[in-house]
């Protein structure tokens, strides 16, 4: 388990000593803070057979064995295709026929699911059967981001156990000792403090960051068209790119309001400088809340173009009351 999960491990070891353990968890936190590295390191320590009081597995035993090489038979996986955008009443129908058989190696058995807020309503209402009445010995784990979600009945049959962002401090260590160099403050802030997306993030970041800067000077002086512009953030980087710009907005408003002692640095040239300066804070949290809705919109939207398009309409007419394009 992750450093930051410390807490969340402990209240489940106060279960198992109390003889307390529930029979279904719902694991809940933003995204990037480890949510299934936390529900993998669970069920490999539950069906280890070498650990002590600490719910952690021993990495010795048979189990643990099995555990990490992903063979172990009673440790289950419900995941989205890679084809499709959610889980199906068909696969939770066959983890809840496996949940039912008896262990293979006569311990617990433990079933997966992630991300549960993507099973359909049908799919989620099979999985009530199973909570209902569940077979003893077993642990059902769902992992979500987005926990509302899911059924109220699901979630209400639950024990929601939440992996919350770890304070920025411990987040910086833990990715400075995974990088190679250390990592400028505005990567975790890229990541909303997520350590592992801003991981992900990393080896890409300085080269986002400049591509965005220049972009948005551009489009902001008048030297290139918002089509334009929409059209070069289109691909499989749109959302992160969208989240710069979120996080390039958030970085103007606390700067605005709290003045230039704040430690914030913003990217870009006198373009985007002069605009951090000079754009009406109201204005700015508008094209925030925009954004946000653009992004929502977004997911399953096959018009993703023309709302980048509007969005940035609306991003050079603030800028541009203040003369930014002249």
């Amino acid at each position: 388990m992750l450093p930051w999960q410390a807490g969340a491990r402990e209240l489940l070891e106060s279960a198992v000593a109390g003889d307390r353990f529930p029979h279904a968890l719902l694991l809940h936190g933003p995204a990037g803070v480890g949510k299934d590295q936390f529900a993998a390191a669970l069920a490999a320590a539950l069906v280890c057979r070498g650990r002590g009081a600490r719910l952690e597995a021993c990495g010795r035993c048979a189990e643990c064995a099995l555990s990490q090489a992903g063979s172990h038979p009673d440790l289950h996986w419900l995941r989205r295709p890679e084809d499709r955008r959610s889980i199906s009443v068909d696969q939770v129908r066959e983890i809840n026929e496996r949940l039912a058989m008896t262990s293979m190696r006569r311990g617990w058995r433990v079933a997966i699911v992630t991300p549960a807020h993507a099973m359909t309503h049908n799919a989620q209402n099979a999985l009530l059967k199973t909570l209902e009445e569940p077979a003893a010995g077993t642990l059902l784990v769902l992992v979500s981001s987005r926990p509302s979600s899911l059924l109220p009945t699901l979630r209400s049959r639950c024990q929601r156990i939440e992996i919350a962002r770890p304070p920025a401090a411990l987040a910086q260590d833990w990715l400075a000792a995974r990088l190679a160099t250390p990592p400028p403050a505005r990567l975790l802030d890229l990541a909303r403090g997520a350590p592992l997306r801003a991981l992900e993030l990393a080896p890409h970041f300085e080269d986002l960051d400049a591509g965005m800067s220049e972009l948005l000077e551009a489009c902001l002086a008048g030297q290139r068209d918002v089509t334009a512009t929409a059209q070069d953030m289109m691909g499989e980087g749109l959302p992160v790119r969208l989240d710069w710009l979120e996080n390039w907005l958030a970085d103007i408003a606390r700067l605005r309001l709290l003045g230039c002692g704040t430690p914030v640095t913003l990217p870009g040239g006198a373009v985007l400088q002069s605009a951090a300066a000079e754009v009406n804070i109201t204005a700015v949290f508008a094209l925030v809340d925009r954004l946000r809705e653009v992004k929502r919109l977004l997911d399953g939207s096959a018009a993703a173009q023309l709302l980048v398009e509007a969005w940035l309409v609306g991003l050079a007419g603030a800028f541009r009351r203040i003369g930014v394009d002249g």
